[in-house]
C-alpha cells in the first residue's frame, strides 16, 4: 500500500505550504508580526525525522530559516544561558555540520552580549558567514557598544557577502555595511542616524527601507 513517502516531492511540497510560515519572536521584533506560529515548523521536524526519503525532502525545508536567539519555544527551563553563549554555540553547531550551511537562506542573530571579554561569539558568526552561499535574508538585533563595533568592522574588512539581499542592523553596526554590496531591502532597527548615512552613499540600488523614523531622514536628508 503506498505511503507518505511515496507521493510526489511536489505534492509533498504544496502541502507544507498550507501551514502558517515558519515565524519566531524575532520576526515579531522586526517585522511586526505574530511569533506564536509555530505548527508549520513542528510538522516540517517532525515529517524530517519520519524516514530518510522525507528527512531529505524536509530538513532543507526546516533549516531555510535559523534563528539564534531565545524565542518563547526555547528559552531555557534550567540554567540560564546567555544569548552570546547560545550564539557561539549554534555557530559551531554549523561549521561541524557544513552540509547544511547551503540550506540557510534566512538568519537572525544578537550580539547584545558581545564585548571585549566575550569577543568569540561575534568571530564565530562571522565565519559563518562565508560559509553560507545561499543566504539572502540577514538580521542581527542588539547593537555592538564602544570598542566592539571597531573590532566588528575589522572583522569583516576585505570580506564580501555578496547573496544578502535583505538586510536588518542596529544602528551602531553601520560601519559593517560595505560587506553587503547587493543590498536590496534594508530595515534600520533603531534610530539608524549612521546607518541612512553611509546607505545614502553605499546603496544606490535599494528598493525599500524600513523602519525610517522621521527624526532620521529630517537630520540626514533624503535618501535620493
Amino acid at each position: 500500500m503506498p505511503s507518505l513517502p511515496d507521493l510526489p516531492t511536489e505534492l509533498l511540497m504544496e502541502t507544507v505550504k498550507y501551514y502558517p510560515a515558519l515565524l519566531s519572536s524575532v520576526d515579531a521584533c522586526v517585522e511586526g508580526v505574530a511569533g506564536h506560529q509555530y505548527c508549520g515548523n513542528d510538522t516540517i521536524r517532525a515529517l524530517s525525522q519520519t524516514s530518510r526519503t522525507l528527512r531529505d525532502i524536509f530538513l532543507p525545508v526546516l533549516w531555510e530559516r535559523v534563528n539564534v536567539t531565545f524565542t518563547l519555544r526555547n528559552r531555557p527551563k534550567r540554567k540560564i544561558r546567555t544569548r552570546a553563549k547560545m550564539l557561539e554555540r549554534r555557530m559551531r553547531g554549523i561549521q561541524k555540520t557544513p552540509q547544511v550551511a547551503t540550506y540557510i537562506r534566512s538568519l537572525s542573530i544578537t550580539l547584545e552580549e558581545c564585548h571585549l571579554g566575550n569577543w568569540q561569539p561575534l568571530s564565530h558568526f562571522i565565519r559563518v558567514l562565508g560559509l553560507l552561499p545561499n543566504l539572502r535574508n540577514l538580521t542581527i538585533l542588539g547593537g555592538l557598544k564602544g570598542e566592539m563595533i571597531t573590532v566588528a568592522k575589522t572583522a569583516c574588512q576585505g570580506k564580501v557577502y555578496p547573496s544578502v539581499v535583505t538586510l536588518a542592523l542596529p544602528d551602531g553596526l553601520a560601519p559593517i555595511l560595505h560587506s553587503f554590496p547587493h543590498v536590496r531591502t534594508l530595515h534600520i532597527c533603531d534610530y539608524g542616524h549612521s546607518i541612512f548615512r553611509e546607505a545614502k552613499e553605499l546603496y544606490t540600488h535599494v528598493d525599500t527601507v524600513k523602519n525610517i523614523n522621521l527624526l532620521t531622514s529630517n537630520v540626514q536628508g533624503k535618501w535620493v
